[in-house]
């Protein structure tokens, strides 16, 4: 039985050794630094340099523009609007990106790079960098698929930027809380190109451009994250604090002693047809 174990043990530790010979540490070599968690700079709107809803911009065409007017006039009144986050939605590309309080962590390989946010639910992202095609068909989903290549802009050969296109994105989703929509088809692209700062390793910008139906012309904002190297990761789980209530077309507001409110003045209350006192 020594025997035995020993031999496995022997066995364990060279499979695990595989990963990490000669070749295999310099090809990882030539991948940048992103470790720790990265934090955003500016607000929770999609343009990070300007304030949220109307404000924002937004070159939506008027039937979107629309759109946008009335869930800002919703929340407004009390609402929620066009913010499928209030009911615990996952915020999907490209606010995902924004970065909410737990921050953005990348974990780099060469076929590729995972990026998971700490908060809120936890998504994560696979950008595929083996050099894949589009597949014929693709699943959507709230993180879509991602595809990227990794570029250099140095002599040494090391890579320095990463691009990234995103397609296949599932509704419903917004660009940020004050709900500025996209077109209904779900053909939204997203292009990125992340790299770190020149004179400040701590920092990493995300040139993002949105190709959308809703939109007049591509919409290209530039995000700032600055990095914690020792982060303290935090589980945030929706809806085990959720206070908003769907029901029908309507968002009610549970209170703290367990009571169905109203969130706007003059809202209807829901149908309790199906319950005993409801005819009342």
């Amino acid at each position: 039985m020594m025997v035995r174990a020993r031999l496995l043990n022997r066995i364990i530790i060279g499979v695990l050794l595989i990963g990490f010979t000669p070749s295999a540490a310099a090809e990882n070599a030539k991948y940048p630094d992103w470790g720790g968690s990265w934090h955003r700079r500016g607000g929770g709107t999609f343009d990070p340099d300007k304030p949220p809803g109307l404000a924002q911009q937004a070159p939506l065409t008027d039937e979107y523009q629309k759109v946008l007017e009335a869930s800002v006039a919703a929340q407004a009144a009390g609402g929620q609007g066009n913010n499928p986050m209030a009911a615990c939605m996952p915020p999907g590309m490209p606010r995902m990106m924004i970065s909410y309080g737990g921050g953005l962590e990348f974990v780099i390989t060469p076929q590729i790079t995972y990026v998971i946010q700490g908060e809120p639910m936890l998504q994560l992202r696979r950008i595929y960098t083996d050099g894949r095609t589009w597949p014929d068909n693709i699943e959507p989903s709230f993180s879509g698929h991602s595809i990227g290549k990794w570029e250099s802009s140095k002599t040494d050969g090391s890579f320095d930027v990463l691009s990234v296109e995103t397609r296949e994105i599932k509704a419903p989703r917004s660009y940020d809380s004050s709900g500025i929509p996209f077109h209904k088809d779900n053909a939204t692209v997203v292009k990125e190109r992340l790299y770190l700062d020149k004179t400040n390793p701590d920092i990493l910008k995300n040139e993002t451009t949105v190709i959308d139906n809703a939109l007049t012309r591509p919409w290209m904002v530039t995000r700032v994250y600055h990095r914690k190297r020792d982060p303290n990761w935090l589980e945030t789980i929706c809806g085990e604090d959720e206070h908003q209530v769907k029901i029908g077309n309507e968002q009610y507001y549970l209170s703290g002693d367990g009571h169905l409110m109203p969130t706007r003045s003059n809202q209807p209350a829901p149908d309790l047809r199906y319950f005993k006192d409801g005819a009342r």
